[in-house]
């Protein structure tokens, strides 16, 4: 299999692996309705029963972050290669968050296992907003993405407004006593930041491997 081939299929799997993370968490939704998405975190869906449904969706977010990199790399000039390194982060994160649970909401510094520290050391390797920038940035700038320069545009600036709407409600609501509760709402600002970054990698996933398709004589069949 060539290069370009390897490209369609890599691209086609993390298509698929972004949306199955947004299908999991939709369905965790309902499956696990004890939680209020107004200000429980997404995380919180690892602790207690089928708390591995989770789990399974951070893996498959870090398996498309992994799989897009290495599907873009040959498309990338420096900037953007860059970018792909930051999202190799993103995808290391996405695995340390999936396979370390959380701690149960407001537990103490002093009571946190070491899974629960790993998976908060996991979150905070999300590079995926400034990735995505640098890879917009070098997508913008080849000619044979010129027609999806709105998309560029639109996907990105939803990334950045998940993230900036997400840090900034925290910012303003973080409790003086540290702990989280309803009072707090920031789950749904949670929400919008991953599925827009989940949505960006599958997006722009979907439009490479289109693109790469029917740049090769005998292209293979979509994923």
């Amino acid at each position: 299999m060539t290069p370009t081939n390897w490209s369609i299929v890599l691209l086609g799997y993390a298509k698929w692996f972004a949306l199955a993370f947004m299908v999991i968490l939709t369905g965790l939704h309902f499956i696990k309705p004890e939680l209020d998405p107004s200000w429980n975190f997404i995380s919180e869906y690892e602790v207690g029963k089928l708390g591995w449904l989770m789990q399974l969706a951070f893996i498959s977010l870090g398996l498309s972050c992994l799989l897009f990199a290495m599907g873009m790399w040959t498309e990338l000039n420096i900037l953007g290669k860059i970018g792909a390194g930051l999202l190799l982060v993103t995808a290391g994160g996405m695995f340390i968050g999936g396979i370390f649970k959380t701690d149960a909401l407001n537990t103490s510094q002093e009571a946190l296992t070491m899974s629960g520290r790993l998976h908060q050391f996991g979150a905070m390797l999300d590079q995926l907003p400034f990735a995505s920038l640098l890879i917009t940035i070098a997508l913008f700038k080849r000619n044979n993405w010129k027609a999806d320069r709105w998309l560029l545009i639109v996907l990105l600036a939803a990334v950045w407004f998940g993230f900036v709407y997400f840090v900034r409600a925290i910012q303003v609501q973080f409790p003086a006593d540290g702990k989280f509760g309803p009072h707090v709402v920031v789950g749904w600002q949670n929400r919008l930041m991953i599925i827009t970054q989940a949505l960006w990698v599958a997006l722009i996933a979907f439009r490479a491997q289109q693109r790469t398709n029917t740049s090769v004589a005998t292209p293979l069949k979509s994923i």
